[in-house]
């Protein structure tokens, strides 16, 4: 395989154009490498690279590679960030395609339908050394948890309790995007929520 690759995942696609040649050559060059370890499936035509040296593994860049258009939210965003104490052991993502969980061996990432409409609204490109991911703005995360999960909160006390979100986190919060996605997101419920919490916020902070 050409050296200058860096990922720690492939998928058929770039092995075509790593190994040239035929489908029926890329086939056996799959086949021996999960036998001798080399490469370990993550779905049908996802691969994680295996070395002596493993590289860095982003379970959140490779959760949108699993499945999408995806990015982080939920509680894997919210823990991300900070906003609720508990580590958070099933990466969750919102997709604009139906729910879905997939199972793998590096772990379970989880899939919840969100409204295309502002799909990215909230939504921010995070660049690291080692890989490159989607992940929600809390307040994002917070608008698809609500409507995912259809909860009925009536207040920001009734989502501090629910979630056990760190209060000290909302102290300074970015309320741009909370007052975006009580414009724009594409629910009357969320919107309708999203005033809420603004109110809230004013007579709270």
């Amino acid at each position: 395989m050409n050296l200058s690759y860096h990922k720690f995942y492939i998928n058929d696609t770039t092995l075509s154009i790593l190994l040239g040649g035929s489908e029926d050559r890329r086939y056996s060059w799959v086949k021996r490498a999960l036998k001798e370890g080399t490469l370990l499936r993550l779905k049908r035509g996802l691969y994680l690279i295996g070395k002596r040296e493993p590289l860095p593994i982003d379970s959140y860049e490779i959760a949108q590679q699993l499945y999408g258009p995806s990015y982080i939210s939920f509680e894997s965003a919210l823990s991300h960030h900070g906003w609720i104490p508990e580590a958070v052991y099933t990466i969750t993502s919102a997709s604009s395609k139906r729910d879905s969980t997939v199972q793998t061996p590096i772990g379970i990432f989880s899939y919840q339908h969100t409204p295309w409409d502002q799909f990215f609204m909230g939504v921010e490109r995070v660049v690291t050394s080692d890989s490159t991911f989607l992940m929600a703005h809390p307040w994002k995360a917070l608008a698809d948890y609500l409507y995912a999960h259809h909860k009925k909160w009536q207040t920001l006390s009734d989502v501090i309790e629910d979630l056990r979100l760190d209060e000290s986190s909302l102290q300074g919060a970015d309320k741009t995007i909370l007052e975006e996605i009580a414009q724009y997101y594409d629910s009357p419920r969320v919107r309708r929520f999203a005033h809420k919490m603004l109110k809230d916020l004013r007579r709270w902070l």
